[in-house]
């Protein structure tokens, strides 16, 4: 069960050890920025969109007010002509065009508060994108030192290794060696 274990963690470490030498963190964080740019593009494209749609709104409002002052007129018109029949009609009528006013009204309010709240996260994540790109370079720097220094910790742990310890004393062993011939050899010479 233990050897499972064992494995398992091996396994684990090794892909994320892997994992870690695949990242990159200078294409990690220009993904993140297109990221936060295709989502600031996106809240400026339905900032648009929900502006036009105010824009024909505001037109209908006009037009339904425009049609209730209409029906005002013809039910007062009707009153003083004493056609009390036409009168109720035109009131009718009247009532109607105000409802279809107060429902665009009432309608542009909610657009008009959707465009706020879209225009406050515009900002935010606009205000969220310059930090990102003003950091960027500080993040890039501070990765790349990090990797030179991990790259540097390893090659010291390798020199501290029992391999290089091993190869350093065979070296020094071959040196006192050819030193030992050296001295022999200019002891036999006359």
């Amino acid at each position: 069960m233990n050897v499972f274990k064992r494995m398992g963690d091996i396994i684990s470490s090794n892909v994320n050890s892997a994992l870690d030498k695949m990242e990159d963190p200078k294409k990690m964080i220009n993904l993140m920025i297109t990221e936060m740019e295709d989502t600031e593009r996106e809240i400026k494209v339905s900032i648009a969109e929900k502006s036009a749609e105010l824009d024909s709104i505001k037109r209908n409002i006009s037009s339904a007010d425009d049609t209730v002052k209409r029906w005002a007129d013809r039910a007062q018109m009707a009153v003083d002509k004493g056609n009390d029949e036409m009168a109720k009609e035109a009131i009718i009528e009247k009532r109607n065009a105000l409802e279809t006013l107060k429902a665009l009204e009432a309608n542009s309010a909610t657009i008009e508060n959707i465009i706020i709240s879209l225009k406050e996260q515009l900002s935010e994540v606009s205000a969220k994108l310059n930090e990102m790109k003003a950091k960027r370079n500080d993040l890039l720097s501070r990765a790349n030192a990090a990797k030179e220094k991990i790259k540097v910790n390893e090659t010291l742990r390798e020199a501290d290794s029992i391999k290089y310890a091993k190869r350093f004393e065979e070296l020094q062993s071959r040196i006192e060696k050819w030193e030992a011939e050296a001295k022999v050899f200019s002891t036999t010479q006359p």
